[in-house]
């Protein structure tokens, strides 16, 4: 083997990176850090993945938590990028709703509203949404795993 085609040891791996260290050569991780640091100005790569019409048990005090939590929400200077319905949640996007209106306030605010079509269509609701739009798996699935955290409630 030639010096040139030789591969860099260990220790000068290490050198090399000391170096770096020392220059501040590491505009690639800074950017990095900033993507997961630095939020946008309102809004992070935050979901929030609801399966029930309540926040924990389904009873009058779950329901009234999860109206709480979505006027806060609404409120909140930091919106998530999308609010996912799923299961029991997806009724949520109907008339009637408890939290209809902070869900289409939290829509207005360029959070997006993902009702699961599969849970639309097992409850015959899809024609009957007032917020949102019908959302597959894979879009789902996008959302979530491109998040930087999911909040499930």
């Amino acid at each position: 083997m030639t010096p040139s085609t030789v591969p860099p040891t260990f220790a000068e791996k290490d050198l090399d990176y000391y170096l770096r260290m020392i220059r501040g050569d590491f505009a690639e991780l800074e950017e990095t850090h900033a993507l997961r640091v630095s939020p946008g100005p309102s809004q992070k790569n935050i979901v929030i993945l609801l399966d029930r019409p309540s926040l924990g048990p389904t009873d009058a005090l779950g329901a009234r938590l999860l109206r709480h939590f979505m006027k806060a929400l609404v409120y909140n200077q930091v919106k998530p990028r999308a609010v996912i319905l799923i299961h029991q949640a997806a009724r949520l996007a109907l008339a009637g709703s408890e939290i209809l209106q902070q869900l289409s306030i939290l829509e207005e605010q360029g959070v997006r509203v993902l009702v699961c079509v599969a849970s639309a269509d097992e409850f015959g609701i899809s024609d009957q949404l007032k917020v949102g739009f019908i959302a597959d798996m894979d879009n789902i699935c996008d959302h979530l795993l491109n998040a930087w955290k999911v909040i499930r409630l």
